[in-house]
């Protein structure tokens, strides 16, 4: 009973300090749709591997403003109809405070309006063409984390979740606590 007794007092010490202020970071969250099944799987997996190596960057420096940010990738195998449902489920999610949008403009659109109507930050990576932002490594980075070289898509994810990391990032100069609101604010201030 004592050896049980002893065991027990040391492993709730050891859980008191494990617990204590700081031991973790909060996390918010980015959503990625994406299609990672059927014709259009090579693209999603380009656009996935772009998004994870930006918010690998940031959190291994720590994260941004104290937050580590985590991705939530939904599969929409580049359906309509598909997509707005991920869209939505993205939504119901209240961790999760900005998104990279559809590369194609129909479904883009269309998740556009379910995100705007809970304002939910969403950068259109289609329309980006500028890649100065890239780390001169990016390329060799990307083939070590996704196993391919980088494609456009691959670079627009990844410039894409860097715009959505300084939107969060200003967000929080202004916001003690952040909430999806203070992203969709501050998202159309960020060139």
């Amino acid at each position: 009973m004592l050896i049980i007794a002893l065991s027990l007092t040391g492993l709730t010490a050891f859980a008191a300090q494990c617990a204590g202020p700081g031991s973790t970071m909060p996390v918010l969250k980015i959503g990625l749709i994406a299609p990672f099944e059927g014709a259009q799987r090579a693209n999603g997996y380009q656009r996935l591997y772009g998004v994870k190596l930006a918010l690998q960057a940031v959190n291994l420096n720590g994260g941004v403003a104290g937050y580590k940010i985590e991705l939530v990738a939904l599969n929409d195998n580049a359906e309509a109809i598909e997509s707005v449902l991920q869209a939505r489920e993205l939504v119901l999610d209240p961790d999760v405070v900005a998104v990279v949008g559809n590369w194609q403009a129909d479904l883009f659109q269309a998740n556009e309006t379910v995100f705007q109507g809970a304002g939910l930050a969403v950068v259109n990576p289609a329309g980006i063409d500028d890649f100065s932002g890239l780390p001169a490594s990016f390329a060799a980075d990307y083939q070590a984390f996704g196993g391919a070289l980088p494609d456009e898509q691959a670079m627009q994810a990844y410039a894409a979740t860097q715009k959505l990391l300084r939107a969060i990032k200003a967000a929080a100069r202004e916001n003690a606590r952040l909430h999806r609101s203070d992203i969709f604010d501050a998202l159309p201030t960020i060139p």
